[in-house]
């Protein structure tokens, strides 16, 4: 089992965390167009643009769970999949390229 990061200590090591797999565990948000998790606890949260990790399932047939995702929306979850950096291109992962990096998610579990 990987040891898990919190959205900070994942956003500060993204260089060494580029295509690996990672846990991270925050709040989840969980809305129209914004699928990510957020830093916990909030009072530690970073106010910059971007600071949060958008969650993906890529182009193929797994998609997320959208009735069980709903219900875990706001609350602490553990997140597992293979971590990566922005394109350069469009310097941003996610919606509009808003989030600071992506995980390719293999499991999402409430704590």
């Amino acid at each position: 089992m990987l040891d898990s990061l919190s959205v900070n200590e994942a956003l500060d090591q993204l260089d060494q965390l580029d295509g690996e797999a990672v846990a991270v565990h925050g709040i989840l948000c969980f809305e129209f167009e914004h699928i990510a998790v957020w830093h916990y606890p909030k009072s530690e949260r970073r106010h910059e643009f971007g600071q949060y990790i958008w969650l993906s399932t890529g182009t193929g047939s797994l998609q997320l769970n959208q009735r069980g995702l709903q219900g875990l929306n706001g609350h602490r979850v553990l997140v597992m999949g293979l971590m990566r950096a922005p394109d350069p291109l469009l310097g941003g992962c996610g919606h509009l390229s808003s989030a600071a990096a992506e995980i390719m998610v293999n499991s999402i579990e409430p704590l």
